[in-house]
């Protein structure tokens, strides 16, 4: 593993401020800064950065963390890379070698692309090669993909035998479900994340006949199909430099297209655009050029694509190819300078839209008009907003301020709920735990007043546990301490609070305390008047009494040292 000193070293010289505002541009608010979250689609910032406690929230989407979560979260990074990403902009030198989580899975699927690339360029891989060659795919063009072949007879588990993995391994990778291997006769797409490691497989059945035509892999740990998008770990610079992607539905539509120079490129896995690929999508390219199948589905696929996109803040242009063609056939129809062609004369989302979606009766236009106004409206951009705005009330005879006052109803219904869900209910020991993380550096106090067993719920008992136990606790890593529902109620505490002060916290603990205390009194009082024990509801009477001068006393002190 990365030496523990190194990776504090580079938290505490990292400035998270830094670091997130080169992807969001931030704005101080208090003692916070604020931006648009880059996790999820909105309109309203609700993305905080706190530079004291070096950890970002999002009270919309509840991500937080510190700036190695939010790296290896927005840039897809795994732990070892984001600490050599921020290590390298520090000038530190560190080994990432042996940090990497999930490494015996990365492992297992590269020796399976190993095992399938091999297994196609030799003699049992035929079909596979003849499968390509029929599909006018030339390996030698596309060789960073690394096809592959899973030959009908298998030998993958024997392959990986030698070399000391077991079937376990390749069961949690999803290579091998019910001791048979999950990939036969099929031409094997290894599907990379951004760091450029292989997560998972798609293959395609050589015979036609062969049910499911494609398959994936299953879910792991380390693959999570609507999170990863085919072709961008080799595309993602070009469409960087471009600022433009094309994007298509296959994995021959991504290689053909590919291998004839277009080249900033990706694709989803086999399904519908997700709001997660869409925000992906959106790191990369300012402008997205959908080019789907030609057929009904391409259509419905392209314009579910519209809203998740725009969303992202990402211009949305339609190529639309002729009826039931594909780009893979008409590219080899037509040749590169006809699709080049097409591109160029691609529809704006608003265009597209409104041709798309074929209308007879007055009550069709009115879905239709709000349909369109709904996704302006998520339009973050003022000029593109505007110009857009105007062109609806254009188009449609309606004039800009009924326009206006329809967006205005919908952002207000969709913002309702997102209001009524930023501020969870916290309990009376989460508050306190929040006050302990939020002022950590007087844990030293805190520890001399409370035992564990003054917090009755469990995952706050296990959490002070953890803290005493722990010499220097990092807030960032609650991921790992607690359940993702607390950790987002302390991470959203904690960035609503002000600074904690020694004599606060020390008056909260007492406070606590008492509060702990007073309610052990009570139910031992209860048991003794439930058992008739006169003498010693009398004793719990006057210890109560005693108890509540005490706290009386902690208020008034309170009140004493607040005055100026």
């Amino acid at each position: 593993m990365i030496e523990q000193e190194k990776i504090e070293e580079i938290k505490r010289q990292t400035d998270i401020v830094d670091v997130i505002g080169k992807y969001v541009q931030l704005k101080k608010m208090g003692r916070n800064f604020r931006g648009l979250c880059p996790f999820h689609a909105e309109k309203n910032p609700s993305f905080y950065v706190n530079p004291e406690k070096n950890i970002y929230y999002c009270f919309g989407c509840k991500k937080g963390g510190n700036a190695i979560n939010f790296l290896m979260e927005y840039e897809k990074l795994d732990f070892p890379d984001a600490i050599k990403r921020l290590a390298k902009s520090l000038g530190i030198e560190i080994d990432t070698t042996k940090g990497l989580r999930h490494k015996e899975l990365y492992e297992a699927n590269e020796f399976a692309c190993q095992f399938f690339a091999q297994c196609l360029d030799r003699e049992i891989g035929r079909r596979g090669q003849e499968y390509l060659a029929r599909r006018n795919i030339r390996p030698a063009d596309i060789k960073d993909f690394r096809l592959g072949y899973a030959p009908s007879s298998g030998g993958l588990v024997t392959f990986m035998r030698q070399k000391g993995m077991p079937v376990e391994r390749l069961q949690q990778a999803g290579l091998v479900s019910a001791n048979r291997e999950l990939f036969r006769d099929r031409l094997m797409f290894p599907i990379f994340n951004l760091s450029g490691r292989i997560v998972g497989f798609g293959g395609r059945s050589i015979d036609d006949h062969m049910q499911p035509k494609y398959l994936n892999s299953p879910e792991t740990p380390i693959f999570r199909k609507g999170e990863v998008l085919y072709g961008l770990y080799q595309s993602k610079e070009r469409i960087r430099a471009k600022g433009e992607v094309i994007l298509v539905e296959g994995y021959f539509d991504l290689l053909s297209i590919y291998q004839h120079g277009f080249d900033n490129i990706c694709a989803p896995l086999g399904t519908s655009l997700t709001e997660q690929q869409a925000v992906l999508l959106s790191r990369f390219a300012r402008k997205a050029m959908i080019l789907f199948d030609g057929d009904l589905s391409g259509m419905r696929a392209a314009l579910r694509a519209i809203g998740l996109l725009i969303d992202a803040q990402v211009d949305v242009y339609v190529a639309v190819l002729p009826e039931n063609a594909d780009p893979d056939s008409f590219i080899n129809e037509q040749g590169a300078q006809a699709l080049h062609d097409l591109l160029a004369q691609a529809s704006d989302f608003f265009h597209f839209y409104r041709n798309a979606v074929k209308v007879d009766t007055v009550a069709q236009e009115i879905t239709l008009i709000k349909d369109l106004i709904q996704i302006i409206g998520r339009i973050r951009d003022p000029i593109r907003y505007d110009r857009y705005l105007k062109y609806a009330a254009h188009v449609f005879e309606i004039p800009v301020e009924t326009i206006q006052n329809e967006i205005s109803v919908v952002s207000a219904k969709s913002e309702a709920p997102a209001r009524a869900v930023q501020k969870p209910k916290i309990s009376q020991e989460e508050r306190m735990m929040a006050m302990i993380l939020n002022g950590y550096e007087y844990f030293p106090l805190v520890r001399e007043v409370l035992q564990p067993d003054d917090f009755s719920e469990e995952s706050i008992n296990r959490l002070y546990k953890k803290l005493l136990k722990e010499d220097d606790f990092d807030i960032a890593d609650l991921s790992e301490a607690v359940d993702e529902g607390l950790r987002e109620k302390l991470l959203s505490a904690i960035m609503r609070d002000e600074p904690v002060s020694q004599d606060s916290i020390s008056q909260a603990i007492r406070t606590y305390k008492g509060r702990v205390q007073e309610k052990r009194l009570m139910e031992r009082r209860n048991a003794a008047i439930k058992r008739g024990d006169e003498a010693a509801r009398k004793e719990f009477d006057r210890e109560l009494a005693a108890l509540k001068r005490q706290l009386l006393n902690i208020n008034v002190e309170k009140a004493v040292d607040s005055e100026p």
